[in-house]
């Protein structure tokens, strides 16, 4: 540890506990190390900012986003993250790459910023990343929506601008078994999956044992130009093998601008930082190749799920 201790600056050291592990932040990893992500949000935030603008990033993790626009041209950068020492620890990342004059990091909730008082004025640009490997986990539609109303100028252009939703069904009894329990040595254990989450979970698909049963659905569309309703629609799987459904998998496109989109679809040459998200079912069905299943989608502001008809 005194090594550790050697290799940081005092400013460094104040800003964080050298003993907190990255234990409590461990996603924004993969996400600094995906270069695909960076080199699409680099290329739209250039785009936008052509004429010049200020910035507001919602989500600062380690700074990288804001430090782009600082990089391409933009006069004003505020970036907030609820996190303390996540936000503290921005701070001394964009100072250190000498952008302390122009990127401004808050340690808030976006939801509780007031232009004029925590940062200028209301900003010509949003860029955010706060999306989970279920898309609406993190509350971006909340999130982008106040913004919208309260901290962007009118006709504020938005990175990204909208998303696309897509599901298949899968049988994968891998991944069942990570979260359901049947008959064990002889012995019905099935009791204990009450306190299996229903919820989705994060894979990265091709790397389980697994089986496409259906053809990709379109489930849901958002325009974050717009306010967005909980929504329900049917959907109907075209099945396209036969085999045990234990699952459906999901995945959306970002739509950062109109030239520009982040999937985080399976079987792509380079992972996602983002994972799939699986639900399982309460019971695997049974699926004949030929045949359809119809569930229902829901969306509210926090989460998509399935459910059958």
């Amino acid at each position: 540890m005194n090594n550790l201790i050697d290799e940081l600056t005092p400013e460094e050291i104040a800003a964080g506990d050298v003993a907190i592990t990255s234990e409590l932040v461990p996603w924004h990893f993969p996400m600094m190390n995906d270069n695909v992500r960076n080199d699409a949000y680099e290329k739209a935030l250039k785009a936008a900012l052509k004429n010049g603008g200020t910035v507001l990033d919602i989500g600062s993790g380690s700074g990288l986003l804001s430090m782009m626009a600082a990089r391409h041209g933009a006069s004003h950068i505020t970036t907030c993250d609820f996190v303390e020492m996540v936000a503290e620890k921005a701070k001394i990342i964009t100072a250190r790459n000498g952008f302390a004059d122009k990127i401004q990091v808050i340690n808030k909730l976006s939801t509780t910023l007031v232009p004029g008082t925590d940062f200028p004025e209301r900003a010509d640009i949003l860029v955010t990343e706060i999306f989970d490997n279920g898309l609406l986990g993190e509350h971006a539609l909340v999130a982008i929506e106040h913004a919208r109303k309260h901290l962007l100028k009118p006709n504020a252009q938005l990175i990204p601008c909208g998303a696309r939703v897509y599901a298949m069904c899968i049988e994968s009894s891998e991944i069942y078994k990570n979260h359901r329990v049947e008959t064990i040595s002889g012995f019905d254990l099935s009791a204990f999956n009450q306190f299996s989450s229903y919820e989705y979970s994060g894979y990265h698909i091709e790397k389980s044992e697994h089986k496409a049963l259906s053809k990709i659905a379109s489930i849901f569309e958002f325009d974050f130009l717009k306010d967005t309703k909980d929504e329900s629609v049917e959907i109907t799987f075209e099945v396209t093998e036969s085999g045990l459904c234990h699952a459906v998998v999901y995945w959306y496109e970002l739509q950062l601008d109109k030239d520009t989109i982040i999937s985080t679809a399976p079987y792509l040459p380079q992972l996602s930082c983002w994972k799939q998200a699986v639900q399982l079912l309460p019971k695997p069905m049974n699926l004949t190749k030929g045949e359809t299943l119809k569930l229902v989608a829901h969306h509210d502001n926090e989460a998509i799920w399935f459910n059958r008809l």
